[in-house]
């Protein structure tokens, strides 16, 4: 499994690498941004009884990735259980959500959007700027033209969810109990 990890990561980071015009390169990026919640979930452990029969992403906000790019990845296979991609609204509960993508829209209501995703056991990604450090627990960031991720582990450890050391390696920065970059 990490051979096949590792190529599905370097194909992913291949395709952002190469140059294409303003809205193909838009599209190469949501793509890559998808494809990393999809894989993320295979390497994040949920508390037992968490996840029955599928894994719910549940998406908040309004975002260029958002819904069509995250929706595409609907109904893939992760530990077994199928993928079901869900637009929330306002007022819905993060009950039922295993992943929660939070949108740059809702930078205003982070910290209690956290609070409640962190306390259903929901794993949180966002790409808005200083997800992770801000307390989510991952966050996509482009650097040199290619998508990377930030890990907080305390937040993980706050949602009761391990995340795998095979995904941890591959981490542009991991947030510990110290709030500090630890690589």
């Amino acid at each position: 499994m990490t051979l096949k990890f590792a190529i599905a990561l370097f194909a992913l980071w291949s395709v952002t690498a190469g140059r294409a015009n303003a809205d193909d390169k838009d599209i190469h990026e949501d793509e890559v941004k998808a494809a990393f919640v999809y894989n993320f979930a295979k390497f994040v452990e949920w508390p037992a009884g968490k996840v029955n029969d599928a894994i719910n992403l549940c998406i908040l906000g309004d975002s260029p990735l958002g819904f069509s790019a995250l929706k595409a990845i609907d109904g893939r296979s992760i530990q077994d259980k199928p993928l079901v991609t869900k637009l929330l609204n306002k007022s819905d509960e993060l009950k039922d959500c295993h992943i929660v993508f939070i949108a740059a829209s809702e930078r205003t209501k982070v910290e209690k959007l956290l609070k409640s995703a962190h306390q259903q056991h929901a794993l949180t990604v966002s790409d808005m700027a200083g997800f992770a450090e801000a307390g989510g627990i991952i966050g996509l960031v482009k650097t040199d033209e290619k998508i990377r991720f930030e890990v907080n582990l305390l937040a993980a450890k706050d949602a009761g969810l391990v995340i795998s050391s095979r995904l941890l390696s591959l981490a542009l920065a991991i947030y510990d109990e110290n709030s500090r970059s630890a690589q």
